[in-house]
């Protein structure tokens, strides 16, 4: 009965590693995919989004950052349902994946504020990107579908779908990191990386345990929906002490969280730092509960991925380079400008020298 027992537990090994022993983009192909879909959406998609922020935000993510992949699985003839893994995420996940983004927002946030931190150190000062939300009528729904669902459906595609497939052959813990990685870049942000690398880790762990996109689709699209509805009752909150007169708003309103601090006594400043503590103790304590139970819920849907024994070459690696090098030159522009380097109307000259 036990050698039963272990022939069969082969047998499942055997049919698992078969199943996704299919053919997969390699490293050279998804490092052009993602040179490429830089390039076009610097040069394009920051052009359209100035003509129109909401349309230009959607042109960018279903023209510029979904169709190529799409394009390319089609061009080149892979089984898209595969590579992708369209399959069904389950319920169960659903619900399991809506709460750990729920708790992983106050470590992602405690993260951000330590990122924060060290460029206020490093520049004086540090700035935060505003989500172009409206407070109007239909604002928020606007919001959730051109912030929410389009970058949970195209960016999910492009990263956890085509990119971190084309890197499984270095196995599925160095796919996840680096797409990740590759997955904050691209979000133009070095003030906010740090957050940005560690969800794009945990979206990238959720598709591979599940295997299923739709689970990364899902949480990308709660993280950003959330993110969305608190900026709006952010803005709400902030019309609303302006109407009332209510002073010290400009710090809210323009995210100066550490000059909110500096005019807090030491006592408040002191019951602040607790509170905090506390929900990220209880947060870091529920994500890993969390965690175990997608873990365990997705024993059986987990593959596996074959590594290679094959080494890549540089070559491959190379096709990265023109996408880094672009992100990077703008990270660089960054950098200068908040170091009072070079001007900004040295910047604007600099970047329409080069096209951008």
């Amino acid at each position: 009965m036990e050698e039963y027992n272990a022939l069969d537990m082969n047998n499942n090994e055997f049919v698992e590693r078969k199943e996704d022993s299919f053919k997969k983009p390699s490293v050279l192909q998804v490092g052009v995919l993602f040179s490429l879909v830089v390039v076009i959406f610097l040069y394009l998609g920051t052009r359209v989004q100035k003509w129109n922020v909401n349309y230009g935000v959607l042109i960018t993510e279903f023209g510029l950052i979904l169709v190529p992949p799409i394009a390319y699985l089609l061009i080149f003839k892979y089984d898209v349902k595969k590579v992708l893994r369209l399959n069904k995420p389950g319920i169960l996940n659903l619900f399991l994946i809506f709460w750990i983004i729920v708790f992983s927002l106050p470590v992602i946030g405690a993260l951000n504020f330590l990122n924060y931190w060290v460029i206020k150190l490093i520049f004086g000062k540090y700035e935060v990107f505003q989500a172009p939300i409206s407070t109007e009528s239909w604002g928020l729904l606007i919001g959730i579908f051109v912030i929410g669902v389009s970058a949970g459906i195209c960016e999910e595609v492009l990263f956890r779908g085509v990119i971190q497939r084309g890197l499984e052959k270095f196995g599925a813990v160095k796919s996840i990191f680096i797409t990740a990685f590759l997955f904050g870049l691209m979000h133009m942000d070095f003030q906010r990386f740090l957050g940005t690398f560690i969800l794009g880790a945990l979206m990238g762990f959720l598709v591979y345990k599940s295997n299923s996109i739709f689970c990364s689709m899902f949480a990308h699209f709660t993280n950003n929906s959330i993110a969305v509805c608190l900026t709006y009752v952010s803005l709400k909150a902030n019309e609303f002490m302006k109407k009332s007169g209510i002073k010290g708003v400009e710090n809210v309103q323009n995210g100066d969280i550490f000059a909110s601090f500096s005019e807090m006594s030491q006592i408040e400043l002191i019951a602040v730092i607790i509170v905090y503590v506390m929900i990220f103790a209880f947060s870091i304590a529920w994500l890993y509960f969390l965690i175990r139970l997608f873990i365990r819920n997705n024993n059986k849907r987990e593959i596996v991925p074959e590594r290679e024994e094959k080494r890549t070459t540089f070559l491959h690696f190379a096709a990265f380079i023109p996408g880094l090098l672009v992100i990077g030159f703008i990270y660089v522009m960054d950098i200068l400008r908040m170091g009072g380097l070079i001007e900004q109307p040295v910047i604007d000259r600099i970047l329409r020298a080069v096209g951008l």
